[in-house]
Order: C-alpha cells, then structure tokens, then sequence
C-alpha cells in the first residue's frame, strides 16, 4: 500500500492509506526522450454521478486531472492510448507546433497537479490532434476541457471549449472515417451539445439522426439521448 493524498471538500488535505498514484515510463515521438507519467490506480477512481452529457462526477480525486500524457521536455500531449502512434508523416510538423506552444508554458505533471494544469493540457491536446488531423479526438479534448471548467464554475470558458467540441465532432462525423461506436458518440454529443448550447433544434435534429442510423443498438448514448428526448418532449 502506498500513501495517497486526497482532496478533502472542506478544504483540507489529508493522507489516507491507499494505493492511489503510480508511474508508467513512456517514450516520447516527438523529442524522443523518455519520462515516467503519473497514473491512478483503478481502486482509485470513484465515479458517484454523471451529468446529462455524462461527464463524470468524481467521490474524491477527479479523474479528469490525470487522463492525459504530456512529456515534460516538449509537452507533447495526448490520451495515452495513442500517445506513442505518431506518424512519420506528421512528425515535423506536431514537432514544430510543439516547440512553439512550449515557449511559455508552464504545467504541473505531478500528483499534485490541479484543474489549471489538466486544463492547459487538454488545450495542448486539442490543438495537437487537429494538427494529427484526429478531429474525433480533439473534439473529446475539447468536451473534457469543457468538463474541467465546469468543475471550476467558468461558465464562460465552459461555453468555448464546447464550441470547439462540437465544431471538432461535426468535422470528425462528415470527414472521417470513424468507427460504429465513435459514430453514436459523435451523433450524442453533436445533439447533446447543441442542448447544452441553446439551440434545441439541432439537438433535436441531430438525436433523430441517431436514433435513426443506431436506435436498435444498446449504448450508454443512446440511452441518454432517449432520456433528453423524453425530458425535452416533456417541458413542450
């Protein structure tokens, strides 16, 4: 068992005896160099609610915070499930960018790190997956960022990054090739976030659509998106 230290909501920190950190040596694509990342052990992780857009909320550390890879030398960032497939063909490139975004970044990559931190990460994230041209991805980058700003009560900055989320689902949904299950996501959230935005006509259109191509698959999404409908359908 390793010493955890935990968010206390009054306020305090305090240290409980549980595993709750550990590291996983990565090599970085881009500079090359090798780094240990934090990580949360699973038993960690406690999901006590979602909201309708299902953005998780946490019983004790937000999970939110530690979801990305940053290589500490050139701040190359990314999910860590494709952190390492980088292709040739947009190495230079991410490189380049990479170099430009770091001049005057500085970002916490420890155990302690805090919302500020995680958000200036999912921005990398979202901006370096558009340069990848992985628009799905960037579009979660940019919901997750939403999410954390939610946490931090920016509304403002909350109504941003999903504007980008949803610019980056529509391109990913009309341009690429994605698979069955990024479609239905990609379907949710074009309607979910409409909804989120205002604008119940595009949420409306866009359920429809999903419920139309996908409504006999059993999905998290799906069973959401039905719930919207029924609650929108309701306040008419």
């Amino acid at each position: 068992m390793n010493v955890g230290v935990l968010y206390n909501p009054f306020g305090r920190l305090e240290e409980k005896i549980l595993r709750t950190f550990w590291f996983k040596t990565h090599l970085c694509p881009v500079c090359e160099k090798q780094f240990d990342a934090i990580k949360l052990f699973s038993e960690a992780v406690k999901i006590k609610s979602r909201d309708p857009d299902l953005k998780p909320v946490y019983d004790g550390v937000n999970a939110l915070v530690f979801q990305l890879i940053s290589c500490p030398n050139c701040l190359y960032t990314s999910f860590e499930d494709d952190f390492e497939e980088l292709p040739h063909s947009k190495l230079q490139i991410v490189r380049n960018l990479c170099e430009r975004l770091k001049q005057d970044l500085r970002i916490n990559l420890s155990e302690s790190k805090g919302l500020r931190d995680a958000a200036v990460q999912y921005n990398l994230a979202g901006i370096i997956y558009v340069a990848r041209e992985k628009f799905f991805r960037a579009a979660e980058s940019f919901l997750k960022l939403a999410w954390l700003y939610r946490d931090a009560g920016s509304l403002d900055e909350e109504r941003k990054a999903l504007n980008r989320a949803l610019e980056f689902f529509l391109k990913s949904y009309t341009q690429q090739d994605l698979s069955e299950d990024q479609l239905i996501a990609a379907l949710f959230y074009l309607g979910e976030i409409n909804k989120l935005l205002g604008n119940k006509k595009e949420m409306v259109r866009w359920f429809s659509e999903l419920f139309e191509k996908f409504g006999k698959r059993d999905s998290i999404y799906l069973r959401q998106a039905r719930q919207q409908w029924q609650e929108a359908s309701f306040e008419k």
